[in-house]
């Protein structure tokens, strides 16, 4: 599935559970930021929500942020598919709505995952439209010489190549000021001189990490460089040798050590044989890059 598509239901399946929240309802006609003069209403954000519990003040900023962006996302191309007269007809939109709910694991259908996040079909539809919409917009631009140069300076991203890694995360998460930041790296430091001593990597992430992984010693199993980790996690990683260990690095969870344990090497490819990928690829990093030309030419006021 597309990133663009649901960025909000993949937020809510991953990351947070669901539980009433409740606003004001005499702010719920307040404008929070007008796009070229339409306007985003408090009422935008209080339905989508509605439906996050037991979160903390400064995460449940993040998440309204985030809710804020993608209305702001979904403004901004609508006026560029009206723009530039792309047309997307309702059965390409139940094609692709079909295929999403193959997708979706558990016993909650796509209907309960909406209602769960205060969504609901039509504006996923919405979603699901834009994003047939750029994928007809890139269809003639994304050339096999275009590709092609991309598989050729980024080949380690779909040959397999592969790491195995353990990693110990001292959580900062919740912490608020730089010296709590400075006390969490301090800290990795200091485990990081245990194991420079002669500890094990094994004992000390059992001993200190933060991560649900350290009862088995942090280990992360193999990776591959394209992952959901974050750049700066993965970079290091394939940077290692194996048994070596990096660090500090430091992710939106905190601040990590990293071993690499195993690797394995990448196979060899053909452009053709992974050439739906690379366009994929590709693609995504086109939408980035007109979504951030599209909020530098808007008239974006946040209130």
């Amino acid at each position: 599935m597309n990133k663009l598509i649901v960025p909000l239901l993949y937020l809510a399946l991953t990351l947070f559970q669901q539980t009433a929240f409740s606003a004001d309802k005499k702010y719920q006609n307040d404008v929070v930021a007008t796009v070229n003069g339409k306007k985003i209403l408090q009422e935008d954000i209080s339905n989508r929500l509605s439906n996050f519990k037991d979160v903390d003040p400064d995460t449940l900023d993040t998440i309204k942020q985030e809710i804020i962006d993608q209305l702001i996302t979904d403004i901004l191309l609508e006026e560029f598919i009206d723009k530039q007269g792309l047309v997307v007809v309702p059965e390409e939109i139940e094609r692709e709505i079909d295929q999403i709910r193959g997708t979706i694991g558990g016993t909650q259908s796509l209907e309960q995952v909406l209602t769960s996040i205060g969504s609901h079909m039509m504006e996923f539809k919405k979603s699901v439209k834009h994003s047939i919409a750029l994928e007809k917009y890139f269809h003639d631009k994304l050339d096999d010489r275009m590709l092609e140069k991309f598989f050729e300076e980024n080949k380690n991203l779909f040959n397999g190549e592969s790491v195995k890694v353990s990693h110990i995360l001292v959580d900062t998460r919740n912490m608020k000021t730089p010296e709590e930041y400075a006390q969490a790296l301090e800290h990795i430091k200091n485990i990081k001189k245990e194991i420079d001593q002669g500890s094990t990597f094994d004992e000390t992430a059992r001993k200190y990490s933060n991560c649900p992984s350290a009862f088995i010693g942090g280990d992360l199993g193999f990776i591959q460089r394209k992952s959901n980790l974050a750049k700066s996690f993965s970079d290091t990683a394939f940077a290692l040798q194996v048994d070596q260990v990096g660090g500090p690095v430091r992710t939106e969870y905190g601040y990590h050590l990293i071993k690499v344990t195993d690797k394995k090497e990448g196979s060899r490819i053909q452009f053709t044989s992974v050439k739906e990928k690379v366009r994929l690829e590709v693609l995504d990093a086109e939408i980035l890059k007109l979504l951030d030309r599209l909020r530098k030419e808007a008239q974006i006021v946040a209130n």
